[in-house]
């Protein structure tokens, strides 16, 4: 028999509560993650540079003292040891990932150069870009020495990871060409930036948000579902969207307007205002009408604020 609890909450002591009665079902748990940093690094042959990870279990708390296996793609350019400490050995480029039994940090991309005054990173601009089918958009490239100076007068060679999903031309002028998902890289001096995300959607399914009601949190926005080959989801919400502030809100697709034990927990509401996304592996057995609702919970006290039926 499923369990429900009834709980009634107060949060005080001048911290921003959840005050409400839900009836609420065992709340589902999200797959552990790795969250590094930085993103990316340059560093001088034989110094070093520490990488960080933050093992985050199936609620999305973190975990101190977890054992993480570390590895780079190119030991010999850069080797990490047990503690995420990254020693530049040989001038090239090498990604860095952090490993526990069920995850997997994003890598990190090391580049290792000689002389500080040579090409030390490569940044693409924008380093997300959702474009429908048939549209163009043009990506920009800068280059940087080891201080952080702008090097000018820099060539780059352009690729796209997926040609059938976008391709991209020699000045950086992309053409989306079917949903999916590729990454886009410009390399000068052999130096490779890191990757930008170039999105071409599927299908779609939007809804706007509404508070719980009768309540006093207020919500407002709109959340877009849409699909990328393969089975992922990619979940946004608009950049008119807000919410009240309260601790422990995360994001869940459910198939009613609160949260149950058939909800999929997305993770932490990552800001109260503006333009987030959240993603949907494939191996999680979501499709597109999977769930009908996206529904933002503030879990320690059981309370829904608010919710955005998907149409």
């Amino acid at each position: 028999m499923k369990r429900k609890i009834w709980l009634i909450v107060a949060l005080s002591l001048g911290v921003a509560g959840c005050i409400g009665t839900d009836l609420v079902e065992d709340l589902p748990t999200a797959d552990a993650r790795i969250d590094i940093t930085p993103g990316e690094a340059a560093v001088q042959q034989g110094n070093t540079v520490r990488v960080e990870a933050t093992y985050y279990d199936g609620f999305g708390m973190p975990v101190p003292n977890v054992a993480l296996r570390w590895e780079s793609s190119a030991p010999a350019v850069a080797a990490v040891d047990a503690e995420g400490l990254v020693s530049a050995l040989d001038v090239g480029q090498t990604m860095i990932t952090a490993h526990a039994e069920d995850a997997t940090s994003p890598p990190v991309l090391i580049t290792v150069v000689a002389d500080p005054a040579a090409v030390a990173r490569v940044v693409v601009t924008p380093d997300t870009l959702r474009l429908p089918a048939g549209s163009n958009e043009t990506f920009t490239a800068a280059a940087y020495n080891l201080n952080g100076d702008r090097l000018d007068g820099k060539d780059f060679t352009w690729a796209s990871s997926d040609t059938q999903v976008a391709t991209i031309d020699a000045g950086g002028a992309t053409l989306a060409l079917e949903p999916g998902v590729t990454e886009i890289t410009a390399t000068t001096d052999g130096i490779s930036s890191a990757p930008a995300t170039l999105i071409v959607p599927g299908g779609i399914r939007q809804g706007m948000f509404v508070k719980r009601a009768g309540s006093s949190y207020e919500v407002q926005g709109t959340a877009t579902l849409e699909e990328v080959p393969g089975g992922s989801l990619r979940l946004s919400f608009s950049s008119d969207f807000t919410i009240s502030s309260g601790p422990g809100l995360k994001v869940f697709l459910s198939n009613s307007t609160t949260v149950g034990s058939g909800s999929l927990d997305l993770g932490d509401l990552k800001k109260d205002f503006g333009e987030q996304a959240y993603f949907i592996p494939s191996g999680a057995s979501v499709t597109l009408n999977s769930y009908n609702n996206v529904v933002i919970h503030c879990v320690p006290f059981n309370v829904t604020f608010g919710h955005a039926t998907l149409q």
